[in-house]
């Protein structure tokens, strides 16, 4: 992504129409989608090919069915000009639950979900594998309950589950599916085409949470190996597999790590937490964890902790962390083009909120400082040199946070 782009949106609502102005910073003009537009996803597709794709959904609760509209739009100059390629979707109402799945590094592969009446027996995706010029679709045996999870390593094959919990496979990008386990709660690929998931014993995924298994195939479901009981969910990040396991005694969990793919285990020398609490992988690498562990209580905070190169022993680096909920909000950011840069958001005492920044991976923070000749906004409390939001001006109508990308929660 070049480094001038830097995207702003805009919502101007009415109560059935709306419109969404798209521009970069040092262009006045951008791009305004003139169209019924409950909300708006953008997505880059491959890195600096300068092709995004802008799809625009509005749809209303009727009181015997739900009327949408989608609008797909796409730029192959970074966002100067957009043409609408809704006709390439066949003007298909798309999920925007689901999102648009782009495909890794420059594959050029787009997936995107459709709405289907109640009386159909599977869904339907829209497929392209040329950077969004043409889209196949396909009617899939399963009605999907997440995204496609692409293979890091071969986008081709995709994962999916369905709503009654099977593990869906396809090899070819979408076009022939296959369930290869039933009973599966949560399923994520690992490195070389491994693929790691949760799947309940006697009752429901909500029921035997806690007391679900760790599963692993490396073959796409030809073969399954058990490695790991008493679970309560799981991770990845880096080389690191992890776990949040049940302990014997109480209902507290503790996570528990692995470097060979779960064949062995390590307890993780963090605090142990309760069944209203969480931990969430904030960032990862092969030499180091940044995890985020949920204080007691509906605080809203936690304290972020730092790895050694094993993912075993801990050290305390930011206490106050923001952090809403349970899979909820947070802005924990890795600055990628500045080796151990992060910046996130802390909960002050008077519960307004501050940025933080690190230039050490976590070692030593410090208050990230308004530019010189710039103005905090008027809702801050500190107009100097530190812009202190408080906390009511940042959960607005919509009552969420500007968010990085979601952390894994375990």
């Amino acid at each position: 992504m070049p480094p001038y782009i830097d995207w702003v949106s805009k919502h101007v609502f009415d109560d059935l129409s709306g419109s969404v102005s798209l521009s970069w910073v040092g262009d006045s003009t951008g791009h305004v989608f003139d169209d019924l537009s409950g909300s708006v996803s953008l997505s880059w597709v491959g890195d600096s090919t300068g092709i995004i794709l802008v799809l625009t959904t509005f749809h209303v609760p009727l009181v015997i069915m739900t009327f949408g509209q989608s609008k797909l739009y796409r730029s192959e100059d970074y966002g100067k000009n957009f043409k609408d390629i809704t006709n390439l979707i066949n003007n298909t109402f798309i999920r925007t639950e689901f999102g648009m799945a782009i495909g890794p590094e420059n594959s050029g592969k787009v997936i995107l979900t459709a709405e289907v009446s109640g009386g159909s027996p599977g869904g339907r995706i829209f497929r392209s594998s040329d950077f969004a010029k043409n889209f196949v679709q396909t009617n899939l045996p399963f009605h999907p309950l997440t995204q496609m999870m692409y293979s890091p390593q071969n986008s081709n094959y995709l994962l999916a589950l369905s709503t009654e919990n099977g593990l869906w496979v396809s090899k070819n990008f979408g076009g022939k599916w296959e369930e290869i386990h039933k009973a599966v709660c949560l399923a994520k690929w690992g490195s070389e085409n491994t693929i790691f998931f949760t799947t309940h014993v006697n009752g429901s995924c909500k029921a035997d949470l806690g007391a679900l298994e760790l599963w692993r195939t490396s073959d796409l479901g030809k073969s399954f190996k058990t490695i790991g009981v008493k679970i309560y969910s799981f991770g990845l990040g880096g080389r690191f597999l992890f776990a949040s396991v049940m302990a014997d005694k109480d209902t507290t969990r503790r996570i528990h790590v692995s470097t060979d793919q779960g064949d062995t285990w390590s307890m993780a020398q963090l605090p142990s937490v309760g069944q209203e609490q969480f931990y969430s992988i904030l960032a990862a690498s092969d030499d180091m964890v940044f995890m985020h562990v949920d204080e007691p209580g509906d605080t809203g905070f936690g304290t972020i902790f730092t790895s050694d190169d094993r993912g075993i022993v801990y050290s305390k680096s930011l206490d106050r962390h923001l952090y809403t909920t349970t899979g909820g909000e947070t802005d924990f950011t890795n600055v990628t083009s500045l080796r151990g840069v992060y910046i996130t958001s802390v909960l002050s005492e008077d519960n307004s909120i501050q940025t933080m920044i690190t230039f050490d991976q976590g070692g030593r923070w410090k208050h990230l400082r308004k530019p010189e000749d710039s103005e905090c906004d008027a809702t801050a409390k500190n107009k100097n040199e530190v812009c202190l939001t408080p906390l009511s001006h940042v959960f607005g109508a919509e009552q969420a946070l500007c968010s990085a990308p979601v952390a894994p929660v375990l």
